[in-house]
This record gives C-alpha cells, structure tokens and sequence, in this order.
C-alpha cells in the first residue's frame, strides 16, 4: 500500500453525493451545492453540510437559521456548476441556474422542483471542524418527487450525483462519469 500525505485523505474516500442547499438572503433565493453532507441523527431527524464560514451559504443560514437541502439527479449536472460559481450574495443562482424555486411547507427557504427529493431544515446546532462548520438541521418536512415515490420510500430510487475530483464540472452518477 503507498502512503500518501494526510491532507490529502479526501482523494481516496468514496465521493459523497452532491446536495443544493437553498437559503435566503432578504428576498434573494440563494442556491448552492455542497459534498460535504450526511444525516447524524435518524431521532431527532438531523442532516449536516460541511460550510465554509466565508460561503453566503453559512452567513444566511446563521442569519435566518433556516435552509433546504435539495437531492439532484444527473441532469442536473450542467446546473449543480452554475450554482457552485461565485456569484455576489444578491444574485439568485435559481435564476441563473434555471432551476425553479418552490415555496416550503414550514421554512422560508425554497425548495427546488427539479430535484428529487428536498428536506426543510431548521438549524439544530453548528460546531466548527477545521477551516469548516458543521452545520446540523433538524429536518421538519421532506418531499420526493412523484416518479420516485411510488408505493414505498427507497433509497433505490433516488439516482446521486457525485463531485468526482476537485476540478469543476466533473461529476458520475450511479456507475458512470457525467
């Protein structure tokens, strides 16, 4: 086995699926995707995103305490790119994206109807993890789209999108490149 350097475990570990979390900004629908992500709770329900302090996402969250989190599917991929540019916290990356917001169920934040699936999340804690924040949500509200949910929620129907390597744009689905 080769040793490579410590910083540089995240090369060699399964990629985690890409998620957009939606905030708001006043009136603006913010829209960003995040790799860092995992449910830490199933009681309470509890989703964390990896968040750089410097990122509008972490600044609107801590403001409004609110966000969505929204599952992609590959034909989201050109989409998932526009959302990761930076763009000023008063442009909407829904708009410049293409992407249609949906207003929520219990948050201020929308949720973004191309996906496959989005949970509203009210912020449970944050605790910061190196040059990130780990930020949890208790999920209040959770909607799938309707060619997903079928007669029974499964986790086989939901088809990830993958950020494959640190350059942008490239991205797999389920056993193949994007």
């Amino acid at each position: 086995m080769a040793e490579i350097k410590a910083e540089e475990y995240s090369k060699i570990i399964p990629p985690m699926p890409v998620v957009l979390v939606s905030t708001l900004y006043g009136d603006v629908k913010n829209l960003a995707p995040f790799g860092m992500n995992m449910p830490v709770s199933f009681s309470p329900p509890l989703y964390a995103v990896g968040v750089s302090g410097s990122r509008d996402t972490y600044k609107n969250i801590m403001d409004t305490e609110e966000f969505v989190v929204a599952v992609p599917g590959p034909e989201l991929a050109k989409a998932i790119d526009i959302t990761a540019g930076s763009l000023p916290r008063e442009v909407s990356e829904f708009e410049k994206a293409g992407l249609t917001p949906v207003k929520s169920a219990i948050v201020k934040p929308f949720r973004v109807k191309e996906c496959q699936s989005n949970f509203e999340c009210k912020l449970e804690w944050v605790k910061p993890a190196g040059d990130h924040y780990v930020v949890a949500g208790r999920v209040v509200a959770a909607w799938v789209d309707d060619r997903i949910y079928t007669e029974e929620v499964s986790r086989r129907m939901i088809d990830p999108v993958y950020h494959v390597s640190s350059e942008k744009g490239e991205y797999a689905g389920k056993g193949r490149l994007l």
